[in-house]
């Protein structure tokens, strides 16, 4: 039996009647936050976030979000040792490690990087190590950390906002013409629930452009960007 369309207004207190809030379950599918970080007393930690992206591609630069620690009390590990530090790495998260992913997710008080059964490389221009196993890497410097007031503790949430200062990308996961094998790897993202899924299949979309315009295609595909003289950059800010 078909069950009737919803509507129903969160800021009023209003449910959805469902047995879980589905809310997350419809912003899908969502990239991980593989998170390494190092506290300023020297213990390592790892931990998966599913409130990840990229903010800019130029200069590089990413954000994870941690939802505040029921069980702490307080922000997520990652989150103080990336206030403490100025320091973080991203690692890529993907389908063959998705379990060392799951384990990562244990708030423990111990460094997760044996608990999840990974083991660590070390970094070229941050303290925090990277996930060996991982394919791909970023090295990160805080740029800025936004705090969000939530309804309850859980909903309390740091933006945590960093500089991709160094990147690492394992060989055999780049292809013969230059591009980054994507099926291969087989990033891991998260739904909703307890549910996951994994990029098992690719297709092209060029977008439309104007006709005159003769840069957006090669700075989308990956280009360098033109650089902005003064003036345009004067313009841009009235």
């Amino acid at each position: 039996m078909t069950r009737p369309d919803l509507f129903y207004q969160p800021p009023k207190g209003e449910r959805s009647g469902l047995p879980h809030d589905p809310f997350k379950s419809f912003v899908i599918p969502r990239p991980i936050g593989w998170i390494s970080t190092t506290s300023k007393d020297g213990q390592d930690n790892l931990g998966p976030f599913s409130q990840f992206n990229n903010v800019s591609f130029d200069p590089p630069t990413i954000l994870f979000i941690g939802h505040q620690s029921v069980y702490k009390k307080r922000s997520k590990d990652s989150v103080v040792n990336a206030r403490d530090t100025g320091e973080f790495v991203w690692n890529m998260a993907t389908y063959d490690l998705r379990d060392a992913v799951n384990a990562s997710s244990l708030e423990s008080w111990e460094d997760e990087f044996p608990i999840s059964s990974v083991a660590k490389a070390p970094s070229r221009v941050v303290k925090p190590p990277r996930v060996a196993q991982s394919p791909v890497s970023f090295e990160c410097r805080v740029h800025s950390i936004i705090r969000i007031q939530g309804d309850s503790l859980v909903g309390h949430s740091d933006i945590v906002v960093g500089r991709v200062v160094g990147i690492h990308v394992k060989g055999e996961y780049i292809t013969p013409d230059g591009l980054f094998d994507v099926l291969k790897a087989a990033p891991l993202a998260r739904l909703g629930y307890h549910q996951y899924t994994a990029i098992n299949n690719i297709f092209d979309m060029k977008m439309p452009f104007m006709p005159d315009d003769t840069e957006s295609m090669g700075v989308l595909a990956g280009a360098a960007p033109p650089k902005e003289t003064e003036k345009e950059v004067d313009d841009g800010a009235k």
